[in-house]
């Protein structure tokens, strides 16, 4: 019940003298009491408000993982990211308020170079039977061509690598003998790449050569309609697959 304290003088009727105390007691409140977060303010708690209408604190969830870095061009650069918690209990009755449900930082999108119509005039590898592997090598350099400067400064630099694929897909209609080497679905192969496939090209790599990850398209030199979908694993420098890695099926990138 809603009460208030007060006090009134008693009087002795015997020899009317007024104690030096006052006697207190509880009187019922004329007015209505509340039990909310406003009666704070306005005055009107009940008695047991403390007791029965505790505060209530905010009570969140635990930090959501970051999202991707979202940059700000669109494409690559300088963006954000951002993480979210959310609200389990609303704070009341004058509990803590709730802290800020999202936070952002900066974060860096790296940008790939982008490919001119040099590096890459066609959007299939081709590639060939390893047993050709030294055919390059015995073609004359008789032309003008190998004394352009431009050209001289790319064969000190050139050198042989290793790409290793695993082949996704494989044309039904392709007929060859070297289907059983490598060129099965979800066997793995090595390309080789020599220092003259790349002699033409501005990156120094073979035509249509992918990134880890990456997923293209391939065709074999010769058969008709051989040809499937591959997936790069990775990259060897300074490497012949013959040499290297002989039981991983090699073939060569043109």
């Amino acid at each position: 019940m809603p009460l208030k304290v007060t006090s009134t003088p008693l009087l002795y009727e015997e020899n009317r003298v007024q104690p030096a105390n006052n006697l207190y007691y509880l009187e019922s409140s004329i007015s209505e009491c509340y039990c909310d977060e406003h009666c704070v303010t306005l005055g009107d708690c009940c008695s047991d408000y403390t007791f029965v209408c505790p505060p209530r604190d905010c009570v969140l969830t635990d930090w959501d993982s970051w999202t991707q870095c979202t940059a700000d061009n669109g494409t690559c650069g300088i963006g954000t990211q951002k993480r979210l918690r959310h609200v389990i209990q609303h704070a009341e009755r004058g509990g803590a308020a709730c802290e800020p449900l999202k936070e952002m930082r900066t974060c860096f999108v790296e940008c790939r170079p982008k490919k001119s119509a040099l590096d890459d005039i066609t959007t299939v590898a081709l590639i060939l039977d390893y047993r050709h592997n030294k055919t390059r090598s015995k073609i004359r350099r008789n032309n003008i061509y190998w004394d352009l400067p431009n050209v001289a400064e790319k064969m000190k630099k050139a050198t042989y690598y290793c790409v290793h694929y695993t082949i996704d897909w494989v044309n039904r209609n392709c007929v060859s003998r070297l289907l059983n080497k490598g060129l099965s679905e979800g066997s793995v192969m090595c390309a080789e790449c020599q220092p003259e496939a790349t002699y033409h090209r501005n990156n120094g790599r073979c035509a249509s050569d992918l990134e880890d990850g990456d997923q293209g398209f391939w065709k074999l030199i010769g058969p008709q309609s051989c040809n499937g979908i591959w997936t790069r694993i990775n990259r060897t420098e300074n490497c012949q697959c013959q040499i290297e890695y002989p039981k991983d099926h090699p073939f060569l990138l043109v």
